[in-house]
């Protein structure tokens, strides 16, 4: 539980990508490719941040003196960004629980919800498809 309100804290504080990377540089240094190749990992496929998401979002956090990049090109946690992740455990796809999916799922599917009914109809196949793979689940 605690962990988890210190996720909610950190997104709430510094946005989804933002805090991500924080996570992950938390972690140990990388790269930007290798930032996105792991949100990817751990959203289980559903994003990849674009090079237009990562690399902007990364010079901010220099800026605001939360990262700093290293000669070789990788980026680290600053004393200030280690201070702002203190009590975090590592962030990976393990940290995903199914209650985790499950409420990932369901706001999906409050996206969807809201997407135009257009494009929903252009995609009822592949959503049925969806359902039943879950209905199959929960037999």
């Amino acid at each position: 539980m605690w962990n988890f309100m210190l996720y909610k804290y950190k997104i709430k504080k510094f946005g989804g990508s933002r805090w991500l990377i924080l996570a992950l540089l938390n972690q140990g240094e990388k790269s930007g490719a290798e930032i996105m190749k792991e949100i990817e990992k751990i959203s289980f496929g559903f994003w990849r941040p674009s090079p237009g998401t990562i690399y902007p979002t990364l010079y901010k956090l220099i800026k605001e003196g939360y990262i700093v990049r290293l000669e070789n090109g990788k980026y680290m946690l600053s004393e200030k960004g280690k201070e702002e992740m203190k009590g975090f455990e590592p962030l990976t796809a393990e940290s995903f629980t199914v209650d985790h999916v499950l409420d990932l799922l369901e706001g999906y599917i409050y996206y969807l919800k809201d997407v135009d009914k257009k494009e929903i109809e252009k995609r009822k196949d592949k959503i049925k498809e969806i359902a039943k793979s879950l209905e199959a689940l929960a037999e």
